[in-house]
């Protein structure tokens, strides 16, 4: 859900946050698409969630985010054999549903209960949720490619393909004091241990994860961005610091930014993902960081055929270390 919060306000008010007018018209509304295939430990059911794009501009209020989402879509799922149907879904339908499957369903797509209980905004999903039971049609593997397809009334025909790489492991997790020891001596530094294959280019998204809090999408210090590729560092072993992920719309602190504190369990995540997602998450990310009077305009690159967005593959290995108090 988190992503689908970054994604809408990316696409939709990105371009107010600077003094730049792209020149375009607005010709209407497109959909919108983020859909993702996961292959990993406690891994969601293929899902997708569709929104409607609005004018450059425009005014994002509780009335426009109650029409944002797409309806009735026909969605297909399939890796050239076998095929699934996605089901919509909307927090809605719940209601009448006691809570222990409220649980289960918000613990299988990643939105927490709390939204699903109902904010104002009917939230609505389209997923494959006999596998949320094991009885999925579509087996995810790697070295696969993924297809979608979504038929709306509205907006016609959208295609995506995507293709699901396998798992990069890290070798190991340790920490270090933080630079400033011992005047910050709560704090710390997170270190991965890396043996990037020598192969093709490969490329990665890193998570992190502190205690109970949600898995954000992170970087390493001195990267600014949540995807890399190998071109610099193929076939090597390396270590590299993992800044801490937070909620992007949280309170900043500059003196706790990028550290974790001792006594934290930390998870980390690392995924292998495609050319095409890569793509898109680092013109999002640029366009994101992109402030000031210097600021230059990229095009966001989409795989979405006939719409926005993004539909990506990605496996993933996460690994756990506590730091001690």
């Amino acid at each position: 859900m988190r992503h689908f919060i970054l994604l809408l306000l990316s696409l939709v008010v990105l371009s107010c946050e600077k003094e730049f007018d792209p020149e375009t018209t607005f010709d209407g509304p497109q959909m919108v698409v983020e859909a993702y295939v996961q292959k990993g430990p406690n891994a969601f059911p293929p899902y997708a969630i569709l929104t409607k794009s609005l004018e450059y501009g425009s005014t994002i209020g509780t009335d426009v985010l109650k029409d944002i989402f797409v309806h009735d879509a026909f969605i297909q799922l399939t890796n050239g054999i076998d095929t699934v149907q996605l089901t919509e879904f909307c927090a809605s339908d719940l209601s009448f549903l006691p809570d222990f499957i409220k649980q289960a369903i918000s613990e299988s797509i990643g939105i927490p209960v709390e939204v699903l209980n109902g904010n104002g905004i009917d939230i609505c999903v389209y997923a494959d949720f006999p596998a949320v039971l094991g009885l999925s049609d579509l087996t995810i593997t790697e070295n696969t490619e993924y297809t979608l397809l979504i038929e709306t009334p509205e907006y016609g025909s959208v295609k995506a393909t995507s293709y699901l790489y396998p798992a990069v492991p890290l070798d190991s997790l340790n920490y270090i004091d933080h630079p400033n020891f011992p005047a910050n001596d709560s704090l710390v530094e997170v270190l991965g241990y890396f043996n990037d294959p020598a192969d093709e280019l490969n490329y990665y998204r890193l998570f992190s994860q502190r205690n109970d809090e949600p898995m954000y999408a992170t970087s390493t210090r001195g990267s600014g961005g949540t995807v890399s590729d190998d071109n610099i560092f193929n076939g090597q072993a390396f270590a590299f610091n993992i800044i801490r992920g937070q909620d992007p719309f949280s309170d900043f602190n500059f003196d706790s930014f990028g550290y974790f504190s001792r006594g934290d369990t930390v998870t980390v995540r690392t995924s292998s993902i495609d050319y095409k997602q890569y793509r898109f998450w680092q013109t999002l990310e640029y366009n994101s960081g992109a402030q000031g009077p210097y600021g230059t305009y990229t095009r966001i690159e989409s795989n979405i055929e006939g719409g926005l967005g993004i539909f990506g593959c990605y496996a993933y290995e996460d690994y756990t270390i506590i730091i001690p108090e």
